[in-house]
């Protein structure tokens, strides 16, 4: 074994050298899984350095994951990790097909992910240095890379404006608590994210649901709503909104913002579909940067479980944000934004969005086909459709019979604040079926049961 062993260069670090050729001979099978290397005291004497060097380099390849030090036996060369049986089965065993929630569609990331990973073990202290930062801002430099994406079409997004969060609920928890609504009223759609309505319960907010038509939240409502309650914030969906699909057009976001600004409501904008239409009026945020908090997220499309959002605020609110993400996680992982940069240097954010508005027209399309001549709303590039039932069928009713054939639904209640009346409606998600042919037998089922009168039960005289 000791001849494959080259001489080393005086004019770079030696440990570093031999870790390359331990990982070199491995690639090239010259090293195989199990084999032992040299005791380090011969290794030295063959390569003439000290022992200390050798045991150094020995360290190093260790910690990078090529060898393993067995007490008392030496070191060997490390078995690849068998991810199977570390991490088991990853997928569920329920056999029900699952159109409840409102996720995006799964694309591969392995292959493009893997070398933008393997880049790290290249950065040497520039990856320390990265690791130890902790501001709860993050680098202006991962801001600016972040805003350069988003600014291809607009000017809007300002890098000493740019928060990260672990996820766009975590971006909703962090502008609650930056706007200091604990114990609050805060305004928001009748239909509202169910995601809002939990944290509302966690912190003792009153969500107070406002009036909804075809092109989202009505301004009269609003208006209503601002001046017997005088909130601090208005929360809303105005792209493919959720549950009821609709997209507000420019004429009345701009309302809107007239309203909340007039009465100094700061709006909060749910953007996380807004990157999947072809077309669409432009964000809130971009029509009134200072009069509106904007989230957005990777988990609708870009990276599907990097739980990688972002978040744009006014300026006045810098110190605030800061503080949130000081007071909830410390400082969002400085390794995990930059992984999210690579994603979207490399092509690969962009590219998924695309594919995702691909296989969002497939589905689409099966949806048509079996929901011809229901009563439902659907908008081109959403995720979801709401559906709403035939008199003949009661929401809960139509919620257990689904799931009797094995389809789960989001029933209209669990959207619904401020204790309103439910409509009698179901949300039906297009993204969380595993395959295009899942969601084909799901919707037959569910068309199938439209169709039909629901069992009576029988009276008892």
């Amino acid at each position: 074994m000791m001849t494959i062993w080259q001489d080393l260069d005086n004019t770079a670090n030696k440990a570093t050298q031999i870790v390359e050729q331990v990982r070199q001979f491995i690639e090239q099978q010259q090293l195989n899984p199990g084999d032992k290397l040299p005791p380090q005291r011969h290794l030295a004497e063959h390569l003439g350095v000290t022992v200390g060097t050798i045991s150094r380099a020995y360290a190093q390849a260790e910690l990078q994951g090529l060898i393993e030090s067995k007490t008392g036996s030496g070191s060997y060369v490390k078995s690849p990790t068998n991810y199977q049986q570390q991490w088991g089965s990853l997928k569920g065993n329920n056999q029900h097909i699952e159109l409840w929630q409102n996720t995006a569609f799964t694309q591969a990331r392995a292959q493009q992910l893997v070398p933008l990973l393997q880049n790290y073990a290249q950065a040497g202290e520039q990856l320390d240095q990265l690791l130890d930062n902790d501001q709860s801002q993050n680098l202006l430099a991962q801001r600016e890379s972040v805003c350069a994406w988003l600014n291809h079409n607009s000017n809007s997004f300002k890098p000493e404006q740019l928060f990260f969060s672990y996820g766009a609920q975590h971006g909703l928890n962090l502008c609650l608590i930056a706007l200091e609504l604990v114990g609050e009223r805060v305004l928001c759609e009748a239909l509202c994210y169910p995601g809002l309505i939990t944290l509302a319960k966690q912190l003792k907010i009153e969500l107070k649901g406002v009036e909804l038509d075809q092109d989202g939240i009505c301004p009269n409502s609003l208006l209503n709503h601002i001046e017997k309650y005088h909130p601090k914030a208005l929360y809303l969906t105005p792209t493919l909104q959720n549950p009821t699909t609709a997209i507000m057009p420019e004429a009345r976001r701009q309302q809107i913002i007239d309203i909340c600004a007039a009465h100094q409501v700061i709006i909060i904008e749910d953007d996380v579909c807004g990157l999947l239409p072809d077309q669409r009026p432009p964000a809130m945020v971009e029509m009134a940067p200072q009069q509106v908090i904007y989230i957005n997220s990777f988990s609708k499309g870009a990276f599907k479980g990097l739980r990688f959002a972002y978040l744009h605020a006014p300026a006045h609110l810098q110190t605030a944000f800061n503080s949130a993400i000081r007071g909830s996680v410390w400082n969002i992982s400085p390794l995990l934004v930059d992984v999210a940069i690579q994603w979207i240097q490399a092509g690969f954010a962009d590219k998924a969005l695309i594919e995702q508005r691909r296989l969002i027209g497939q589905r689409a399309q099966l949806l048509h086909h079996h929901m011809k001549g229901m009563d439902y709303t659907y908008q081109e590039g959403g995720l979801h459709c709401w559906l709403r039932l035939p008199a003949s069928w009661r929401c809960s009713q139509f919620v257990a019979a689904a799931q009797q054939q094995g389809v789960e639904v989001a029933a209209a209640e669990h959207f619904v604040v401020d204790n309103q009346d439910s409509p009698n409606a179901v949300r039906l998600s297009l993204g969380q079926a595993e395959s295009n042919q899942q969601l084909d037998q799901g919707l037959a089922i569910l068309a199938k049961l439209l169709n039909t009168a629901p069992e009576q039960k029988r009276q008892i005289f």
